[in-house]
C-alpha cells in the first residue's frame, strides 16, 4: 500500500469513514501527510460527496479550513420547528422540534412557506402557495416537499417572492410582483420560475423587494422602495435590476431594509429605519447605502431587526425588540449604536421577530419570539436572552414564525 498513487489512494479514503480514515492515519505519517493533513484531499473529497458547493453566507471559508467544511457538510439532516398553519414544516400538524429528512444542503424560510436544496441539487419547496411562490404553476398550498427544479444551488425565500440561482449562475424568480421585486420588468405575478439575469452568485428576497450579486461582485436591487431599501437615491419601485453598488460580497434583504457588504467588509445599511434597524443611532430611513461598521462578515436583516457578525466572530444586534429578538436580556429596541451581544459566533439567521445563532463550536442557540414555537423550547415563552437548543448544527434559517435547521 506504500507504492499507491496519490489518486488512487484518495479514492480508497474516500470510501472510509471518519473514524476508519483517523485510523489509517495513526498507523503510518505517510498516509497522514498525503491524506488526514492534506487541504487538497478534504476539498476534492467534498467535491466527489457533494459536488459544487456555494458557501458564501453559510460556510465561511476565511475562518474553516477544508476538514471543518466537511465535517459541517456531513450535518444533512433537516428539523423544522414553529409556526406550521401553510405547511410550511413540510410534515404533519406538529410545532415541536420535528425530523423531516435526510440529505439537505440548503433550506431557506420564508414568511410562510420553506424551501430546501438537497444533496443533488434538486429544489423542494411547501408551504403558502397563494401568489405562486412555490413555483409550481399553480396557487395551491403544499403540506410536504414538493420537487419544482434541478440542478440549484441556492434559494432565497422572501415575503411571498423566490430567487433561486442554477449550478450554472442562471437566476429564477417566481411569486409576488406587485412592486416588481420579481425583475422581470414587469407587476405580473409568476407562479413558474422565470429566468431573469445571469450571471448571479447570491441573492436574497426581503419583504417585497430582492438583492442579487453578480458574478463579478456588482450588486443589483429591484422591487419595492417605498423606504429606500433599494438604496437609489429616491423612493420609486423598479422592475428592473438596478446597479447599485460594486465590490460586494454579501447582501441581506429585511422587510424594508437592506444590508450589503463590501469585499473590505465594510457594512453598509440603508431603507426604513424606525426602530433602529440600520444602526445609525437614529431613526431616520436612508435613500442610499451608508457606512454603519468596519471589519463585518457577515449581516442577516429581519423583519425590522439587524445582526451582524465581525471578522473576529463578535455577534452585534440593533433595531426592534419588542419580543426579546436582540438577546440583550430586555426588550428595549437599540438605537445608539449596534450592542454586542456574544462572541465566537459563525451564523446568525434574523428572522420576523426571532432570531438563531451557531456558535464556532456549532451550537445553536435561539432567542426572541417564541409565540407558535418557532425557538424550538418545546414551549411558546419569548426568550430575551441566547438560549441553547441543539449541538451539531451547520445551518439555520428563521423565517415568518417557522425555522429550519441542518444538523447531524
Amino acid at each position: 500500500m506504500e507504492n499507491i498513487s496519490k489518486n488512487v489512494l484518495w479514492e480508497i479514503a474516500n470510501k472510509l469513514s471518519n473514524q476508519d480514515l483517523i485510523t489509517l492515519c495513526l498507523t503510518n505519517k505517510r498516509f497522514y501527510d498525503k491524506i488526514c493533513n492534506n487541504k487538497d484531499f478534504w476539498y476534492w473529497r467534498i467535491y466527489k460527496r457533494f459536488g459544487y458547493i456555494s458557501i458564501i453566507d453559510s460556510l465561511r471559508t476565511e475562518i474553516l479550513n477544508p476538514k471543518c467544511i466537511w465535517d459541517i457538510l456531513i450535518m444533512n439532516t433537516l428539523y423544522m420547528f414553529g409556526n406550521n398553519f401553510n405547511g410550511q414544516l413540510g410534515t404533519g400538524d406538529t410545532s415541536v422540534l420535528t425530523f423531516v429528512t435526510k440529505d439537505i444542503k440548503y433550506v431557506s424560510c420564508g414568511v410562510k412557506y420553506t424551501g430546501v436544496i438537497i444533496i443533488d441539487n434538486k429544489l423542494l419547496l411547501f408551504g403558502n402557495n397563494g401568489y405562486g411562490q412555490l413555483g409550481t404553476g399553480d396557487t395551491s398550498k403544499r403540506s410536504i416537499l414538493t420537487h419544482v427544479m434541478n440542478d440549484i444551488k441556492y434559494v432565497s425565500c422572501g415575503g411571498l417572492h423566490t430567487g433561486v440561482i442554477t449550478i450554472d449562475n442562471k437566476l429564477f424568480m417566481f411569486g409576488s410582483n406587485d412592486d416588481g421585486q420579481l425583475g422581470a420588468r414587469d407587476i405580473q405575478n409568476k407562479s413558474m420560475p422565470t429566468n431573469v439575469m445571469n450571471g448571479i452568485k447570491h441573492i436574497s428576497c426581503g419583504g417585497s423587494h430582492t438583492g442579487v450579486i453578480t458574478t463579478d461582485n456588482k450588486l443589483f436591487m429591484f422591487g419595492g422602495n417605498g423606504r429606500g431599501q433599494l438604496g437609489i437615491r429616491d423612493t420609486q419601485n423598479r422592475s428592473i435590476p438596478i446597479n447599485v453598488m460594486n465590490d460586494i460580497k454579501y447582501v441581506s434583504c429585511g422587510n424594508d431594509h437592506t444590508g450589503v457588504i463590501t469585499k473590505d467588509n465594510k457594512l453598509f445599511m440603508f431603507g426604513c429605519n424606525y426602530y433602529g434597524q440600520l444602526g445609525t443611532g437614529d431613526t431616520s430611513e436612508r435613500l442610499v447605502p451608508t457606512n454603519v461598521m468596519n471589519d463585518i462578515k457577515y449581516v442577516s436583516c429581519g423583519s425590522s431587526h439587524t445582526g451582524v457578525i465581525t471578522t473576529d466572530n463578535k455577534l452585534f444586534m440593533f433595531g426592534y425588540n419588542y419580543f426579546g429578538q436582540l438577546g440583550i436580556g430586555d426588550e428595549i429596541r437599540r438605537l445608539a449604536q449596534p450592542t454586542e451581544i456574544k462572541s465566537d459566533i459563525r451564523y446568525i439567521s434574523c428572522g420576523n421577530c426571532h432570531t438563531g445563532v451557531i456558535t464556532t463550536d456549532n451550537k445553536l442557540l435561539m432567542f426572541g419570539d417564541n409565540r407558535f414555537e418557532q425557538l424550538g423550547t418545546g414551549d411558546t415563552q419569548d426568550r430575551s436572552i441566547p438560549t441553547n437548543i441543539m449541538i451539531d448544527v451547520r445551518y439555520v434559517s428563521c423565517g415568518g414564525w417557522h425555522t429550519g435547521i441542518i444538523s447531524s
